[in-house]
């Protein structure tokens, strides 16, 4: 019978048997079993959880569904924040806060040690250097999804939140614990284990019971971009800047992950219903219309490009000479073209 090696465990291939065996999830260490295709999994309260590659249960399990919601505004946030207070969660009430303002994935701030934000002396670090875990379990510079490199600054809230948690965690001291986790579970039936994804997942449902929407761990990440957006509405780079924050490849991916490529999809679609209901359903006479040619701009290509131009209209802001000037808007204008799409 071939076998399959797994996570450093060897399986066999004959369905519902392993020659070894368990899976740690939520603290617990289950079986492993694998149905007729292969697929491994474990049970656990009657329910399959599957397996990755490397042997851990995957997040987004079959037949359930994906929650791609944002956190909406400051007083749902606040909401969920004084849940996690008035039940004494104080490690859930510090993953929340950073969750929310650092806009990482929970993977990236389950892995975070006291070391990575604080010297031995108790003072913060101004950045947090994200690292994640190698093939051989070293921690080096990188995000555990995309293994991009990232350097966050550490704002006040964050600050704020770890001074609340040391304030009501007395247990933890630097002498010991710098190196440790900062999400192992300080109290309960898991202690000393970091809490799991799946965990914190539970907690924001519960949570996130008093709003009219649901929440997982990514709707603080996504709720982060679409606020700062807010708060930043006329700034021409904010976008730029989000897609830095997020280690996105492009602006479009930043767009589509923060659901405004959806939302202007749903704007087209009515659009297109409305004036096809009106023109062919309610058979309204179609207005004539002239259609102007469009350009398509980069928006980072124009930015620096306008720029530039301005730079070019301040060194001749004292010219007189009609000629010059009419070549410089030419000059200008050509530009335009050359750049657009």
């Amino acid at each position: 019978m071939e076998a399959i090696a797994l996570n450093n465990v060897t399986y066999t291939e004959e369905p519902h048997k392993t020659e070894r065996k368990t899976c740690e999830y939520c603290g617990d260490d289950y079986p492993i079993l694998t149905n007729m295709k292969g697929k491994y999994f474990i049970e656990v309260d009657g329910e399959r959880k599957y397996l990755d590659k490397n042997g851990k249960v995957i997040n987004k399990q079959r037949g359930t569904k994906s929650i791609k919601t944002a956190i909406e505004n400051f007083e749902d946030m606040k909401k969920i924040q004084n849940y996690f207070i008035e039940h004494n969660q104080w490690n859930f009430y510090l993953l929340f806060t950073l969750n929310a303002n650092t806009g990482r994935r929970i993977s990236d701030l389950r892995q975070a040690l006291w070391s990575d934000f604080f010297y031995k002396n108790g003072s913060m670090k101004k950045f947090w250097n994200i690292k994640k875990l190698d093939e051989d379990d070293q921690r080096i510079p990188g995000e555990q999804k995309t293994g991009k490199s990232k350097e966050l600054f550490v704002n006040i809230a964050v600050q704020e939140a770890f001074r609340i948690f040391l304030e009501n965690e007395k247990s933890i001291n630097f002498k010991y614990d710098y190196d440790e986790p900062i999400f192992k579970q300080l109290h309960g039936t898991h202690r000393g284990k970091v809490i799991s994804e799946e965990g914190y997942r539970k907690a924001l449902i519960k949570a996130g019971e008093c709003l009219d929407y649901e929440i997982r761990s990514h709707s603080m990440r996504r709720g982060m971009g679409k606020m700062l957006l807010e708060l930043h509405p006329n700034d021409p780079v904010a976008k730029s800047v989000l897609m830095e924050l997020y280690n996105h490849s492009s602006e479009k991916m930043t767009n589509k992950y923060l659901g405004e490529t959806a939302k202007l999809e749903m704007e087209y679609l009515d659009d297109y219903g409305q004036k096809y209901k009106k023109y062919v359903m309610d058979g309204e006479e179609v207005p004539f219309l002239v259609k102007n040619p469009v350009s398509v701009y980069d928006n980072s290509e124009l930015r620096n490009y306008m720029l530039c131009a301005f730079g070019k209209i301040l060194d001749l802001k004292d010219e007189t000479d009609a000629t010059i000037l009419i070549k410089l808007y030419n000059e200008l204008l050509d530009g335009l073209e050359t750049i657009s799409r």
